[in-house]
């Protein structure tokens, strides 16, 4: 069944991507802990993402696919499972993008982001797009020359990056005399602003991308004083690591009051956007969807960040928790979505373009993994998959680099196990930026080897035990075997090399 929009009305596309925003910080989910595992005890809230759900629809099951940021963003403009072939790695010139999909069909296609990663190096995941808008200065942009040197207010040792990077990020940001001036505010006006100039000429498609609230966090001050009020430590770009290693109970609290308060930004300029959406009257033909790309551990198993990434030890692809994989997505489908929608089956980044192809009318190119989530929507089905499937990229013969299946019932995590094809060690993490500039300002090549936290198989019952606590890896074989037959199963389904599968059909269980 066909659901594209009337070819007299064609439907317009507004999408947002928050960088790290994790499910649990908004609100229009529901419940929050009473104290963080950060030991902060504040509640989130998120009053214009919140808008969003309480006209249109909340996603319940929202899952990455392919993992972290730069593997999100093409497997979102691609509709491909990344994670079984792909790096992070420049955008290839063979793979057909969102835009140009679109564009094909008559649309006028816009890239308006702050998120850096994308852009640089020649990444080129612009390609395609009608035009584009890349706000420049996030993390270590090289974007602005002066004042020479800001030393971190911080132990060094402390720092995921280097000072050089603290340094050219604190640099960018120093010309910033109103919130307004900062990036994601910057970004929404942007977005705004074009669709002041361009939403009278429909069809469009906009993909607003912003890296808030991934750190560094140095939001105005006011926002970090409503989470940590008079505190006395600034912690704002932590290194990935077990936290009591190297930040204080008073430093794991600041850092995730900064956090908070970047979200509460975004959501003060997502509010911006939705103003603008409402004042010129596009909610009856344009579809909004508002997702992460995957979310942060703030003291969850221990840790602090999305991996072991820190400069003394090896770096280590940790199990996607639920606080870095299951992540927020609602929207507004005018003609499908009603005000307080629920959608209970899974979803995932490839799904996002095979929705936009059926709704807009446009051609469907060869390859695409993802399925539309419109029979979510019409009532035609409960799910469009078996489970969802997370995962670091399986390109790369080495141990560990955990993968997360996860049914309605049951999550495992499990990744390659230690042997002659998939050894303990190799260099040139491929998870992130290979090269590493360490303290004393030698270029290394980073190394990776998986902790006994990423190499283990891990089960946990998702009814009982959401939180993922209790793990039933040995209580349950059967279980552990299933979902291991059900990535395997995957793997398969969509062309993944055998030497990459292997590894994974190993049984581990009982």
């Amino acid at each position: 069944m066909s659901v594209s929009a009337n070819s007299s009305n064609p439907m317009n596309f507004i999408i947002v991507i928050s960088d790290s925003l994790r499910r649990d910080h908004v609100s229009a989910y529901g419940a929050q802990p009473e104290r963080w595992a950060s030991g902060g005890t504040w509640s989130m809230q998120t009053p214009n993402i919140d808008k969003l759900a309480a006209q249109g629809a909340l996603f319940e099951n929202y899952h990455l696919g392919s993992f972290p940021t730069v593997l999100n963003r093409r497997e979102m403009l691609t509709g491909r499972s990344v994670f079984t072939y792909g790096e992070w790695e420049p955008f290839p010139d063979k793979e057909t993008s969102m835009p140009e999909v679109l564009n094909a069909a008559g649309y006028k296609t816009m890239l308006i982001a702050d998120t850096p990663h994308i852009f640089r190096s020649g990444y080129h995941y612009q390609r395609g797009f009608t035009g584009w808008d890349w706000i420049r200065g996030q993390e270590s942009d090289e974007y602005r020359t002066n004042p020479d040197f800001i030393d971190p207010p911080f132990d060094l040792r402390k720092l995921r990056s280097n000072a050089q990077s603290y340094s050219q990020h604190t640099r960018n940001l120093n010309y910033a005399r109103y919130e307004s001036e900062y990036f994601a505010p910057t970004t929404f006006r942007r977005a705004s602003e074009w669709l002041e100039m361009n939403a009278t000429e429909s069809p469009f498609c906009l993909i607003v991308d912003t890296f808030d609230p991934h750190e560094p966090w140095d939001p105005p001050q006011w926002y970090v004083d409503k989470f940590d009020p008079g505190a006395d430590v600034q912690i704002t770009f932590p290194t990935y690591d077990f936290w009591e290693e190297f930040l204080s109970a008073d430093e794991l609290r600041n850092a995730h009051a900064r956090y908070c308060g970047e979200v509460s930004m975004v959501d003060r300029w997502f509010g911006h956007l939705m103003d603008t959406v409402d004042a010129m009257n596009l909610w009856s033909n344009t579809a909004v969807l508002f997702m992460s790309d995957h979310g942060y551990l703030f003291g969850e198993y221990g840790i602090t960040g999305k991996s072991i990434m820190t400069h003394n030890k090896p770096a280590s692809p940790l199990p996607l928790f639920p606080a870095i994989s299951h992540i927020p997505m609602l929207g507004h489908i005018p003609g499908f979505t009603s005000a307080g929608d629920r959608i209970s089956g899974f979803v995932q980044p490839q799904d996002i373009l095979p929705t936009l192809i059926e709704l807009g009318g446009a051609e469907c190119p060869d390859g695409i993994h993802g399925h539309s989530f419109m029979p979510l929507l019409t009532g035609e089905a409960e799910d469009i998959r078996k489970a969802s499937i997370s995962s670091h990229s399986v390109v790369g013969m080495v141990a560990g680099r955990p993968a997360t299946v996860r049914t309605h019932d049951w999550t495992l995590y499990m990744g390659a196990p230690v042997s002659d094809e998939t050894p303990i060690s190799i260099t040139g993490y491929g998870g992130g930026t290979a090269v590493n500039v360490l303290r004393d300002d030698q270029v290394h090549i980073r190394q990776e080897s998986p902790i006994d936290l990423s190499l283990q198989p891990h089960l946990y019952d998702n009814q009982a035990d959401p939180d993922h606590q209790v793990d039933l890896v040995d209580e349950k074989p059967e279980i552990a075997r299933e979902l291991q037959g059900l990535l395997v199963e995957y793997l398969e389904s969509v062309g993944t090399a055998e030497k990459y599968i292997a590894p994974r059909r190993i049984h581990r269980f009982g």
